[in-house]
């Protein structure tokens, strides 16, 4: 399948709910330093290695959130999930969706994303100017930003939101 960028209402929703980050110090080569514990996902050096410490999300951890939201932009990239599904609950539909990613990404299909398939889900990510996307076998994720201290974030629509795993501004 070709890989397209997405506009327009959907766009926003996946840059707010899968992909966020402006990496300051891009340069850096310091490892990732994220975790439920920091509220949020943060990263800090390359990109592709920002999410390796995330998660876990699952039907019965940290299941309602804007990081919810991000995976299932992720999910919905790779075609594993509708985009109208998209909704920072990590339901029955997203926890089949993640053991259909899992197994076909090499990992245990246990459903419940933890930093082995948060770390395999940012080898896709990659640098435009500022911005940060994500190359899904589908569709690109884009509108991701790092601020200076590492905390992701998407803009879309006017606004910013945070990738927070105490919210789900994601999808507002």
């Amino acid at each position: 399948m070709g890989n397209s960028s997405v506009s327009g209402t959907w766009a926003r929703r996946i840059a707010v709910t899968v992909a966020a980050t402006i990496l300051a110090g891009a340069g850096l080569a310091s490892s990732a330093q994220a975790s439920v514990a920091q509220g949020g996902v943060y990263g800090t050096g390359v990109v592709t290695d920002d999410w390796g410490d995330e998660g876990p999300l699952s039907m019965s951890s940290n299941s309602h959130n804007s990081v919810v939201g991000l995976w299932q932009a992720i999910l919905a990239a790779d075609l594993y999930l509708p985009p109208e599904d998209i909704d920072c609950y990590f339901g029955e539909q997203t926890a089949a969706a993640t053991r259909l990613w899992q197994k076909n990404h090499g990992l245990g299909d246990d459903g419940i994303v933890g930093p082995l398939t948060f770390g395999k889900a940012d080898d896709s990510l990659y640098w435009v100017g500022s911005e940060i996307r994500y190359r899904g076998s589908h569709l690109t994720l884009y509108s991701m930003h790092r601020t200076s201290s590492g905390r992701w974030y998407a803009n879309g629509g006017g606004s910013t939101v945070y990738f927070s795993y105490t919210n789900a501004d994601f999808c507002g």
